[in-house]
Formats: C-alpha cells, structure tokens, sequence
C-alpha cells in the first residue's frame, strides 16, 4: 500500500526527472562537446558510463531506504514487527526516484544496445 501512496507524491516525479538527467550527462556532454578522443572506442564509453550510474542509482535507492527502516526500527525496538504506515510511505518515497530513474536508464541502454546490434555502431558514434 506504501508504494502506491508513494506514487501520487509529486516530488518523487521532480527527483525522477532530475536524477535521469544526471543519469543521461554523458549523453549531453557528448552532443554539446562531441570529443572525438572519447568516441575512439565507438562511444562505448558512454554506454559504460551509463551502465554504471544505473547500477549505482539502483544500489543508492534500495540501500538508502532500507537504511531508514532500520533507523527507525532500531529507535522504537521493533525488529521483527510491521513497521507504521508512514514509515513505510517514507522509504518508498526515498526508493521511487531513484529506481525510476534506473529503470529508464536501463530502458536506454537496451534499445541502444539493439541499434547497436542491427546497424553495427551506436547511433551518436
């Protein structure tokens, strides 16, 4: 129930936005600057980059939430209960952004990846 009250939370979307920004920088810088030292390798760099600012942005939401719950259940000692409703709502509005943005992110790198495979080099290479 936490996760759907989450998703109505317009500040989860900004973050959202935000964050898949940042996750995309690579890609901007490399249209804006078009640096061919760092297109030597077939833009793979950018990929590289990119995969592992998705992997980061998933790692940072699941840990950061599960951090809070432990907080909160190490301040009010309940280690094996069901934590309040609020509680629940906050780690989910910690965890949304994030595993949005490396859920686009991810979705990015598939279909590049298929572009890749069909026309034989990434399309901003």
């Amino acid at each position: 129930m936490g996760f759907k009250k989450a998703l109505k939370n317009k500040r989860n979307y900004i973050y959202f936005a935000v964050l898949t920004f940042i996750g995309l920088l690579p890609f901007v810088i490399e249209a804006i600057l078009s640096i061919p030292s760092l297109n030597a390798g077939n833009g793979e760099l950018y990929i590289y980059v990119t995969a592992f600012i998705t992997a980061l942005y998933f790692l940072i939401g699941f840990i950061w939430a599960d951090l809070y719950s432990a907080n909160i259940r190490k301040k009010t000692k309940n280690w094996d209960g069901k934590l309040e409703e609020n509680v629940i709502i906050s780690a989910w509005n910690r965890r949304i952004p994030w595993w949005f943005a490396a859920l686009v992110l991810l979705i990015l790198l598939i279909i590049l990846s298929i572009i890749y495979t069909v026309i034989g080099h990434y399309p901003f290479a």
